[in-house]
């Protein structure tokens, strides 16, 4: 049920109902803004959820670096064109043994049961367990990135169709890039920044120092150029061919997300190289 605007009041921690009373509640952070909507919602499991839509300005951050390439991956969450990654948390593989014992006993349950109403409540905590922590670390990372830089350029992936290949979706979905994805859009244009899709085909394969074509199967982790002798994790050479892309040097093939006021004077974009021999400067 949803309170436009009237009807609740929250206070000292204890939320205020017109009609129903009051109420005890875990307040989880402080309430931004003005407060337009109240939804309260039950999940799954049993658990009620008050939903407070606000109203809240942006917020632009100073002092942030022009620009920074991010390469999604299954074994890394993120990789940076600064060299920075993100392990994926695998939330579901770690559950998965658990998630296999309560569904074998929630089976053998007799249909309509309070036993079977029990067990089908457990099961769905857990499954609500693993969806929180997947969002959990998709918002810090957003916030993380967005802190740090102005102009985010990601893959412009098309996960829906990434998905059928069947020995990758698991790790595709477990790994949440629809929702980090969302959340950089989201984060970067409240604190007046931009997401910028770039097209992905080859950014694993073009070698970022010298753009020649290495081709390379999805098991091999380490990017070895012949041509410069460029030897770097291939994910942060991919996250660099995506700045490089986004910002023209590569094949600009780019879509804008969201729209953001440069908080930025004219500055000079470093993109340091793994390979200690060279350092590339990129005007910006």
């Amino acid at each position: 049920m949803t309170y436009p605007q009237s009807g609740f009041l929250l206070k000292d921690g204890r939320l205020k109902l017109s009609k129903i009373g009051e109420l005890k509640m875990i307040q989880h952070r402080s309430v931004e803004g003005k407060v337009k909507t109240l939804t309260i919602t039950r999940g799954s499991s049993g658990n009620w959820y008050a939903v407070f839509s606000c109203e809240v300005g942006d917020e632009p951050i100073i002092g942030r670096l022009p620009a920074v390439g991010v390469d999604f991956g299954c074994i890394s969450l993120v990789a940076l064109s600064d060299g920075a990654k993100i392990e994926v948390p695998r939330c579901y593989r770690k559950s998965i043994e658990r998630l296999r014992r309560l569904q074998r006993r929630h089976s053998k349950c007799k249909l309509g049961s309070r036993n079977r109403e029990k067990s089908r409540v457990k099961l769905c905590g857990v499954y609500e367990k693993v969806t929180d922590q997947r969002k959990d670390l998709s918002f810090k990372t957003a916030r993380s990135i967005v802190n740090r830089y102005e102009r985010i350029y990601v893959e412009d992936l098309k996960i829906a169709n990434m998905v059928r290949n069947r020995h990758l979706s698991k790790s595709i979905l477990d790994a949440g890039w629809g929702i980090l994805k969302d959340n950089l859009t989201y984060m970067a244009k409240r604190s007046l920044g931009v997401t910028v899709l770039v097209d992905p085909r080859d950014t694993s394969k073009i070698c970022s120092g010298c753009g020649e074509m290495v081709h390379k199967d999805l098991s091999v982790r380490v990017h070895h150029c012949p041509r410069c002798g460029l030897a770097l994790d291939r994910d942060v050479n991919a996250a660099r061919n995506i700045l490089l892309r986004g910002i023209g040097l590569g094949r600009p093939e780019s879509t804008l997300v969201g729209e953001g006021i440069s908080t930025q004077p004219d500055a000079v974009l470093q993109v340091p190289s793994m390979n200690q021999e060279a350092t590339l400067l990129v005007g910006w």
